[in-house]
Formats: structure tokens, sequence, C-alpha cells
């Protein structure tokens, strides 16, 4: 009820969509919180012919290795749910439940940091807990420790995922976002169980319900995965402060062991598109900008000697504002039009 309208007003940049269920929203994160304890933590405990009922209250499901707790999960969901509530309430301009939404999330985030975190083992809990820790977002003092709880949780499991559907979804990104991309792309390249490869290997053309292959062999619930390659491989993504690709944000995350990446989507204004390639020690990297577009571009750098627009330099390329080099990317503001850049 409350991800579903943010995402497709963040890709199709609809009011009328997001206006027509924020009631459901609020009336959502509402019924959420009759489940929420004195500490900001939640539990749902829906019950069906007088029992609590499993189906009722999942937290995560079809897990690779063990169940996170179930509050856990809950109180993230109900962090996610406040958020983007907050969100669509900012976009159609209700100042006022932008404010209460955004300290509800607030509230519930260091709720789930006081509750879970814990310093001596400098973990949130098992099964992706840490991963759902980032999503939220930890305090600074802690996040160089759960990062590399993270990966030693990685070297634990041989370079395998280790999370459910739901952790599934942000594991990847997360990886990638948090310095781990190459163990993002380990994990998605592994070719024996739990991995994408191993369904490949038994002939699968679609994604299952579970890594064993029991039940559903039409499933979409570990697909949310999927969502680094775009995002972050490629690297193409909308800008939530500009919903409907107003602004794009273009910024590859290539791993070592591959070439070239190339993706397209179309979007209201047009088609948009990001391919690059590694060429001994350059990267090339074309774009595309439909009209009535503007984006950030983010060209990794391998040496930081050259960066150039292909056609010209990059100071005097129509339509380009060069930012400089910022933590290891080329930063430029371009406008809507094809560009083929170019560093090594």
């Amino acid at each position: 009820m409350n991800i579903m309208p943010w995402e497709f007003y963040l890709h199709y940049a609809d009011k009328d969509l997001l206006a027509a269920n924020y009631t459901g929203m609020k009336e959502q994160l509402r019924y959420m919180q009759t489940w929420v304890d004195s500490d900001g933590i939640m539990l749902s405990q829906i019950k069906s012919n007088g029992n609590v009922s499993e189906w009722h209250n999942l937290g995560e499901w079809c897990p690779a290795d063990g169940f996170p707790p179930k509050d856990l999960v809950h109180t993230f969901y109900l962090w996610r749910c406040a958020d983007l509530t907050a969100k669509a309430a900012s976009a159609l301009g209700e100042k006022k439940d932008a404010s209460l939404f955004s300290a509800l999330a607030e509230k519930t985030r260091q709720a789930f940091h006081k509750r879970f975190y814990n310093p001596v083992t400098k973990t949130y809990g098992p099964s992706g807990s840490n991963i759902f820790a980032l999503v939220m977002g930890v305090p600074d003092e802690v996040k160089k420790d759960v990062q590399e709880t993270i990966r030693e949780e990685v070297r634990a499991h041989n370079g395998h995922l280790y999370t459910g559907i739901f952790g599934t979804q942000f594991f990847f990104e997360t990886l990638a976002d948090n310095g781990m991309n190459e163990l993002a792309y380990e994990a998605m390249n592994k070719k024996d169980m739990p991995g994408y490869g191993w369904w490949i290997s038994q002939g699968a053309t679609t994604t299952w319900e579970e890594w064993n292959g029991n039940n559903s062999r039409n499933h979409p619930m570990f697909g949310g995965g999927f969502t680094w390659f775009y995002r972050k491989m490629a690297g193409l993504n909308s800008d939530q402060q500009e919903p409907g690709y107003k602004h794009i944000i273009i910024k590859p995350y290539p791993p070592k062991a591959i070439n070239y990446a190339s993706y397209s989507t179309r979007t209201p204004f047009g088609q948009a598109a990001v391919s690059w390639e590694k060429q001994n020690n350059t990267f090339k990297m074309d774009v595309e900008i439909p009209v009535g577009s503007r984006a950030t571009v983010y060209l990794p750098v391998i040496s930081g000697k050259t960066v150039k627009e292909c056609r010209s330099g990059i100071k005097q390329a129509k339509g380009v504002k060069y930012n400089g080099i910022q933590d290891g990317y080329a930063v430029m503001e371009v406008s809507s039009g094809k560009y083929c850049f170019e560093t090594d």
C-alpha cells in the first residue's frame, strides 16, 4: 500500500496516482502503529480463528540461510512505510503530514538501532539484519563496523547471498553503495545454490519461489535483486527529488571482471540510455538524455589523467558542465542530447 504508489510516482511523476492512494498510505501506517510497543518496535500479531496466524504476520520469507527476527523486519517496514509516506506528503504539499511522518520514520530508525544493535558483536542480527540496518541508515560511529560485519558474513557464506525475499531486494545495491560492489558481483555471479546462476544451470527461464526449486517456478519474489544490473552496474537512476526522470543520475559501478554494459529505458520524456566499455586503460561511456530531461553523469576515472567528451575537450563540450573529479568519478551536469565521454 505504501511502497508501490511511491515507486510509480518516482518513475512517472504522476501526482494523481499518488494522491489517489495517499489516504490508504496514511491508514496503513495508522494500523501498523497499533502493533508498536513503548520502545517503538513493531511486531504484528494478527489472529485467525483465535490464534496468531503465521501467514498474516510474516517477517522475512524463503531465506537462503535462516531468519532474522520478525520484530526487526516488521520495524524496518514500519520505517520504510513512514519514510515513503513522508515523501509522498511532501510531494503533495502536505507539509504538516510530511513533518509528522518524517518524525515517525526517524523515531523508528532510532528504536531499531537501540533494540537490535549489539556493540560487542558489531551486528544488528543474523540473516540480512545488517542489510536492513544500512538501508535505514546507521549512526556514523558504527557504520564501518557494520560494513565489516557484512563483509565477514559474505565470506562466511562463500561469497553467496544469505538473505530472504526482502533482504535480497536490497542486498546487491546496499553492498554497492557501501564499497562492496565486487562482493555484490561475486554473489550475483554464483552458479551454485543459493544463486541466480544455480537456477539458470537447472534450466530456469523465470525466477523461482525458493532457491531449491520447491513450489512455484514462476515467482517474482527474488526478482528485486535484479535492480543492481541497471541501477548500479549500468548506472541509470531516476532522482527522487525530481521524479519521472526529469533529472537522471548516471553513475555506474563497473565490476573488475565486466568489460562492458548497456541499458536503456523509456521515460515519460523519451528514451534514456547508458552504455560503457573498458578499452585497455580507458573507460568510455555513451549516454542519451531525452528532451525535457537533464542529467548528472558520474564517469569512473581509472588514473585521473584525462577526461574528455569524445568530440571535443570536456570544457568546450556543448551542453556539458564539468564539475571536476570527486571520489573516483569525473562529474558532469548535462542537458538533453547524446554524449560520449572518455577517461583513463
